[in-house]
């Protein structure tokens, strides 16, 4: 079976589903550091960057729910490797060690991305606080703080935007009490925008929690909170 395992590690990966599987691999395997030499060989065979951190590694997250749900890794394995996602936006180092690509110059907006106690998905809530700092936001991250404490920090700051990451029915049924005792309790909110995997599976998910939008990209966030970009300063026809 080693034997197998390693025939097949040293076989380059031709298609995109085939490295978005060895990724997968890599991320529950034993090894610390075999994920990001699959990254690293990604880049070698010309895959672009953000091409991995926009797509190729949302799509191995989403495999990894799959591989739990299907049984096909244990639930040690596919936190493991939802972990090593994580580290990879938090530190932007995952690419042959040189770093992720240069953020856009932050316009002096600001965005407060939610990741709530009661979602236990929080690699969505970080891959769009990368993306809103590509379109020059600046992004505060509040990771389990209670209404209470989420309160005092939209009081610490003029916020342009608040964003909730929504995996489950579960959880939007539960952001619908939070957004309602923050509408509650703050006279003045910037737009409060909802997005995850929710927003693809369900409906009305704006109106359901309370939103004022439910976004599936970055792009459609700024658009609809009014947000200047990099493009818009410069007179782009579009927000990108």
């Amino acid at each position: 079976m080693r034997k197998v395992a390693s025939d097949r590690n040293r076989q380059q990966p031709r298609t995109r589903d085939e490295w978005i599987g060895r990724l997968c691999d890599a991320l529950v395997s034993e090894s610390e550091t075999s994920h990001q030499s699959v990254i690293s060989a990604m880049v070698s065979n010309g895959i672009r960057q953000d091409d991995i951190l926009q797509s190729y590694i949302p799509e191995a997250a989403q495999r990894l729910g799959e591989f739990w749900l299907n049984d096909s890794a244990s639930f040690v394995g596919v936190t493991v490797g939802a972990a090593r996602l994580q580290r990879l936006y938090r530190d932007h180092a995952g690419i042959g060690g040189q770093g992720w690509p240069t953020r856009s110059i932050p316009l002096g907006q600001s965005a407060l991305m939610i990741v709530p106690s009661f979602e236990t998905h929080s690699l969505g809530g970080f891959a769009a606080a990368d993306q809103l700092r590509r379109h020059g936001v600046w992004v505060h991250m509040a990771i389990g703080l209670n209404a209470q404490e989420l309160r005092a920090a939209i009081h610490a700051a003029p916020f342009s935007m608040i964003g909730l990451s929504i995996a489950t029915a579960e959880s939007l049924d539960k952001a619908s009490e939070l957004i309602a005792a923050l509408r509650e309790t703050i006279e003045v909110l910037p737009p409060i925008v909802v997005g995850g995997r929710i927003v693809s599976v369900a409906n009305n998910v704006a109106q359901r929690c309370g939103a004022d939008y439910a976004v599936t990209t970055a792009r459609e966030a700024v658009s609809y909170c009014g947000l200047a970009t990099l493009s818009t300063r410069v007179g782009s026809p579009e927000i990108c």
